[in-house]
């Protein structure tokens, strides 16, 4: 896992995953100690390992450097496990109220400017030349918008699907009355429910940009580490939550891992058609060197 597994790439794991722990543990709006850490400690330190990995391998594997590739770590970590977290206050106001979305966006975007650049200092650099640079996604106006809209398309059906398949019956099952009281707060703004997460997933689409360019694999392998960035920090969040019933985290977690892992892999192969992943055409850029695929 590109040096990751060594001695020298695990020290820094431990390292970053510390960091993360320590992060999460503050409150900087109350400036406090925050409710994961409060009510959820052993689960903070498996997530923080977890997503630290994940990352990790993302930073050692992609193809840019310095600001370019804390940008696309800080769109995946603040973009998808925040901001797109926050904006179910829309539908879910009852449970995440608005003051609550208010601080979880102050919070992560601390957290996750910090951890960025931690995690791309410590895995990002000095990385071996990977050649010339690629065009990727190489693509008209009216291609990106067909292609943005149709995956937003796609994770509405999947949102559906796995939420009737997967949800209901695992949540209903572990805790039938939290279930009940969930689903009655949910019902009374259902209207807001469908726009809301339409908005989520063209920004999700684009927030996902960033990482599929960066990566020097072919497609299959690309939609596979875009699937997990995109699916993991959001949906392993979920168990952090000091107030949400322990069935209903573990319906949500299988729910959200499945919809977003489908969703994400369906985006990069929807991306895929028509343009260059990876491309044919290199950029001019320094000496000439192989052209990963």
């Amino acid at each position: 896992m590109n040096g990751i597994l060594s001695a020298p790439g695990l020290s820094k794991v431990a390292a970053l995953t510390v960091l993360l722990v320590a992060l999460e543990s503050v409150n900087y709006v109350g400036l406090a100690a925050s409710g994961a850490i409060s009510a959820t400690p052993i689960q903070l330190v498996l997530v923080s390992l977890l997503e630290t990995l994940l990352l990790s391998y993302f930073v050692a594997s992609s193809r840019w450097s310095g600001l370019k590739e804390w940008g696309a770590v800080f769109a995946v970590l603040y973009g998808m496990e925040y901001a797109l977290t926050a904006m179910e206050t829309a539908y879910v106001g009852s449970i995440l109220p608005l003051s609550v979305a208010a601080a979880l966006l102050v919070n992560g975007a601390i957290v996750s400017a910090v951890f960025s650049g931690a995690v791309v200092w410590a895995f990002g650099s000095g990385k071996p030349a990977r050649g010339r640079e690629v065009d990727r996604l190489m693509m008209g106006v009216k291609e990106w918008t067909w292609k943005v809209l149709a995956a937003a398309g796609i994770y509405l059906l999947l949102f559906v699907l796995f939420g009737l398949a997967v949800y209901d019956p695992v949540a209903r099952a572990l805790d039938p009355s939290a279930f009940a009281q969930e689903q009655n707060t949910v019902s009374l703004s259902a209207a807001f429910v469908f726009p809301v997460e339409l908005i989520r997933a063209v920004l999700w689409a684009l927030l996902a940009v960033p990482a599929i360019v960066a990566l020097p694999f072919g497609w299959r392998k690309t939609g596979a580490v875009v699937a997990l960035l995109m699916s993991v920090p959001v949906s392993l969040g979920l168990f952090l939550s000091g107030s949400m019933a322990a069935g209903l985290q573990v319906g949500h977690f299988a729910e959200t891992f499945g919809e977003v892992t489908t969703f994400g892999f369906a985006l990069v192969w929807l991306l895929h058609l028509h343009s260059r992943l990876p491309a044919a055409r290199p950029i001019a850029g320094p000496a000439p060197g192989p052209v990963l695929v």
